[in-house]
């Protein structure tokens, strides 16, 4: 397995950066592209590591990426044209990178489940195709996020959702509206999806947001998985690598990598599969 860091573009606050990590060996190999969370406001591409890592050593690249953070400053919708650049990049240099650049998939982490599955679910943002959606306990609506939050703890102009947008739902309600991937769903975006969330999450409120979103993705005829975890709250996919044993991250591990290996498989094969 190698390990570099590479530049996929910039934004106005710089390079646009990803960490990318790629099997041992020659070959075109299939791509999962990791948008970590932060809340909008902080983290880092490096949190998905121990991903990266675990990925590389089942023969497929991962590339975990970076965007604008919220940090005194709105940054919608340049967080979720950061994660659509990240996309067109990889696709369009695939090989020079050594990657299938048709086949890709998304995993997004909370805050970056909500920027990635806008991303794909959007018309605001041209992308390739990308062959399957992963959400880990994300952000999907954003209006009930804010009602969740403000409702039990956040002070007046510390809301996280209003700092990446920049305003409240009654300043701008159709705001909102565009930047909730659940409000952008359509019969003509359908892929496949697996949502991941933990029953006990306080962070993200997991029947206003993961529940409600699948619901929505099955009614739109978009092939669905869900993988509920009931004692899991937030956080702890990024916290807690794959191969940590007893973790809420290893118990999900086999699941998400059958996953990902049968949607980014060689079209040939899924044909046959499909043919059988």
């Amino acid at each position: 397995m190698t390990f570099k860091t590479i530049s996929i573009g910039t934004n106005d606050n710089g390079p646009l950066l990803a960490n990318l990590h790629v099997p041992s060996g020659e070959g075109a190999w299939p791509l999962v592209v990791g948008v970590s969370g932060g809340g909008w406001v902080q983290g880092h591409r490096s949190s998905l590591s121990a991903w990266g890592d675990w990925f590389a050593n089942h023969g497929i690249a991962f590339a975990s990426v970076d965007y604008r953070r919220a940090q005194g400053r709105a940054v919608f919708p340049g967080n979720a044209e950061d994660v659509a650049t990240a996309l067109c990049h990889f696709a369009t240099n695939g090989d020079k990178l050594g990657i299938a650049a048709d086949r890709i998939a998304v995993v997004g982490v909370s805050a970056g489940a909500h920027l990635s599955a806008l991303a794909i679910l959007s018309d605001q943002f041209a992308l390739p195709p990308v062959r399957a959606f992963v959400g880990v306990y994300g952000v999907y609506d954003l209006m009930a996020h804010w009602q969740a939050d403000v409702w039990r703890n956040a002070a007046p102009g510390h809301d996280k959702t209003e700092a990446m947008l920049g305003c409240t739902p009654f300043d701008d309600p159709l705001l909102f509206h565009r930047a909730s991937p659940l409000r952008q769903i359509t019969y003509d975006k359908a892929l496949p999806a697996l949502l991941i969330w933990g029953q006990a999450d306080r962070e993200v409120m997991p029947d206003a947001q993961s529940a409600a979103f699948a619901r929505a993705l099955v009614q739109a005829r978009f092939p669905v998985r869900t993988l509920e975890l009931p004692d899991a709250g937030h956080l702890w996919f990024s916290e807690e690598g794959p191969e940590s044993g007893g973790s809420h991250s290893a118990r999900v591990a086999p699941d998400l990598l059958r996953f990902v290996q049968r949607q980014l498989a060689p079209a040939a094969e899924q044909a046959s599969r499909t043919s059988q």
